[in-house]
């Protein structure tokens, strides 16, 4: 069994084919999918998707990126009361320079924390775990984690596609938080990442498309998708030295407890 724990199958990317990409999935043995918002409106189809599919299960939160949008809390705050949502994500910090952007004020920086602030908020009251996006972010994202779970009981989550060094991974694991990775480890100029990966403990490793993003070798270049999942898997299970069946066990394993209370 397989649980691919962030892939947006809510985007446009999969409008025309949803249930010929499931179809696949399930055939791939992927049984279990997990939907993350971007905004409101991607969190209300990943609802209504989890709500049309009994393998599909919503997360809902507000990216990084939409800090500056107008939008109500409390719609976000609806959405996570569904019975299908399993998940306030996805959300945290980014203070990438993206190209044909302008670069990110001190005000949009500060706006970008006050929502994951309130988006914790809403975690904690229903007792939900997070998934966190983090990018050219990480001081300040632990340093609003920590802040947050001293005046607040620990939070569960995990970082989506994760990166960055060997000692803020160490700082994320002591926060008691999930390690996801992503199709992109199969890059070769992504190396970093087939040793940070060995640094994880195997209880604490979740795996994730992204689709249609971070499409995995040999398929890069085309639009990802979960039936192409199980590339990521054997090429983490031989970097760990281990069965694709055993990887994709506890990974799944793992999962059901973050996300399934199991």
């Amino acid at each position: 069994m397989l649980i691919d724990t962030h892939c947006h199958l809510n985007f446009k990317a999969f409008k025309k084919d949803l249930d010929e990409v499931l179809k696949r999935a399930k055939d791939a043995g992927v049984e279990k999918i997990i939907v993350p918002g971007a905004k409101i409106d991607s969190s209300i189809r990943a609802v209504e998707i989890a709500g049309k599919y009994d393998c599909v299960f919503a997360a809902v939160g507000i990216h990084p990126h939409h800090a500056s949008d107008d939008f109500e809390i409390d719609t976000l705050r609806q959405l996570a009361r569904n019975k299908k949502t399993v998940a306030v994500g996805e959300i945290g910090l980014d203070h990438h320079h993206y190209k044909n952007y302008p670069q990110l004020t001190l005000n949009e920086k500060g706006k970008q924390v006050t929502l994951f602030l309130q988006q914790l908020e809403i975690a904690k009251e229903f007792n939900l775990p997070v998934i966190i996006h983090c990018r050219e972010a990480q001081n300040l994202l632990l340093e609003t984690i920590r802040g947050f779970q001293k005046k607040n009981s620990r939070i569960k989550g995990v970082f989506h596609c994760f990166e960055g060094e060997a000692d803020y991974l160490k700082e994320v694991l002591s926060l008691g938080f999930y390690i996801g990775f992503d199709g992109n480890i199969t890059y070769s100029e992504n190396k970093k990442l087939v040793n940070l990966i060995k640094n994880v403990p195997m209880d604490r490793l979740l795996l994730e498309t992204d689709a249609p993003y971070l499409t995995p070798l040999p398929f890069r270049g085309t639009r990802n998708e979960p039936a192409f999942f199980i590339e990521t898997v054997q090429f983490i299970a031989g970097i760990l030295k281990m069965k694709s069946e055993e990887l994709s066990a506890q990974t799944s394993d793992n999962a059901a407890c973050l996300f399934f209370g199991k």
